[in-house]
């Protein structure tokens, strides 16, 4: 299993359009940052990581996109069902290593962010309080800076194993790497496009039950979701997993 998981992991992180995108991403995403004052910049960390998803939606997908396709396409299908490593074993492999590759992805992102704000004021005022940087203003949050940021790292790998196993299911069904891609994209990136529909009536809180706001749990302080939200978002979390894993085992071992 670990040698199976190694090679999907290769094969998912090494694409040569990743080695492309990725280092570019990775520049604008510490370029994102200004040096203004601390609770400017700091508050920056989590307005700049949250505008930054469409482009981790954009390598996500880009990397899951043609996971299964490429397989269907060489006719391979057939020859995995027969080996003893087969079915469950390389749709577990896959999914596991698409979720470490998108939590590397996604992690690598945030964490350049947060590297490009802390650095310009050599990791002092780790201690802030949210509530007085202007992105959370209104939220009365006295988590700190740090704290949010640990949490956030928790909850993007959680989110970023959600979005795999998507990207997964969405391939397995597809012959076409672009289906995945756009579908994808699209069912990840809905909540950042009503965000601004939502506003006016005041509902933006209510989209902290969707699994981007899980991702990204700086959205949920900020605009103070229900308590409950949390347990929420894990038990969505942890069936969603485990269904689109089912529902991938069953699409791509299916008789053709």
């Amino acid at each position: 299993m670990g040698t199976l998981i190694k090679l999907e992991l290769r094969k998912m992180l090494f694409r040569k359009r990743m080695l492309i995108v990725w280092p570019g991403v990775l520049f604008l995403s510490f370029a994102s940052i200004r040096a203004f004052s601390i609770n400017e910049t700091y508050a920056d960390i989590f307005s700049k990581g949250y505008g930054l998803v469409p482009l981790m939606g954009l390598m996500m997908f880009m990397m899951f996109s043609g996971t299964y396709t490429l397989e269907y396409s060489s006719n391979m299908v057939d020859l995995i069902k027969t080996t003893k490593n087969g079915k469950m074993k390389i749709v577990l492999a896959k999914a596991i290593a698409a979720g470490i590759s998108a939590s590397i992805i996604n992690l690598s992102v945030f964490l350049t962010v947060c590297l490009s704000a802390l650095t310009k004021f050599k990791f002092q005022g780790l201690d802030l309080p949210l509530k007085s940087l202007w992105y959370f203003g209104k939220s009365g949050s006295n988590l700190t800076v740090l704290q949010m940021i640990l949490i956030m790292m928790v909850t993007i790998i959680l989110g970023s194993f959600f979005f795999a196993q998507l990207g997964l299911f969405l391939s397995s069904i597809s012959k076409s790497a672009a289906v995945p891609f756009i579908f994808g994209g699209l069912i990840m990136g809905l909540p950042y496009i009503l965000e601004g529909f939502f506003k006016p009536l005041g509902l933006t809180k209510y989209l902290a039950f969707t699994p981007l706001w899980g991702m990204m749990s700086c959205q949920i302080i900020r605009f103070k979701a229900p308590s409950i939200t949390p347990i929420i978002l894990i038990v969505i979390f942890i069936v969603g997993v485990t269904l689109l894993c089912k529902f991938t085992l069953k699409a791509f071992t299916k008789e053709q």
